[in-house]
C-alpha cells in the first residue's frame, strides 16, 4: 500500500513555504514529522490497526526548499526518525529525500511511504 501525507494540522498547514528561506532544517524537520504522523494516520484508518504493519517498505520525502538548501535528507529525518519509534526495527525503510522548487498550496514537505501489510 502506498500512503501519500502533507503537513496539515487540524486541517491546516502548520507551516508553509520553503525551507531555507521561509522555515529553518528545525521547522521542516517538524513538518516531515507531522506528515509522518499524518500518512499514519490515514494508514491506520484504512486498514483499522496499525498492527496489521509487517514493514515500512519505502520513505520518499519531497522538501520544498530553495536552489542553494542542500540538508534535504536532515529534514525528511522527521518522518524516517518518526517511523522507527513507532515500528522499531519494522519501521526503518529504505528512503529517498528530494529538493523540489515548490509543492501544493506552498506545502512544506510531502511524504510518500510504501508500507507492507501483513495478510
Amino acid at each position: 500500500m502506498r500512503w501519500r501525507s502533507r503537513a496539515l494540522q487540524d486541517g491546516k498547514f502548520r507551516y508553509n513555504g520553503k525551507v531555507g528561506r521561509d522555515l529553518t532544517l528545525e521547522q521542516g524537520y517538524e513538518a516531515a514529522r507531522i506528515s509522518g504522523i499524518n500518512a499514519l494516520a490515514a494508514l491506520k484508518s484504512a486498514i483499522g490497526n496499525l498492527d496489521k504493519v509487517q514493514q515500512i517498505v519505502k520513505v520518499v520525502g519531497y522538501v520544498n526548499s530553495t536552489g542553494d538548501f542542500t540538508k534535504h535528507p536532515q529534514v525528511v529525518d522527521g518522518a524516517s526518525e518518526l517511523s522507527a519509534q513507532v515500528f522499531g526495527e519494522k519501521g526503518i525503510a529504505a528512503r529517498c529525500a528530494i529538493g523540489t522548487t515548490g509543492l501544493p498550496e506552498d506545502s512544506p514537505v510531502k511524504i510518500d511511504m510504501i508500507v507492507k501489510i501483513k495478510e
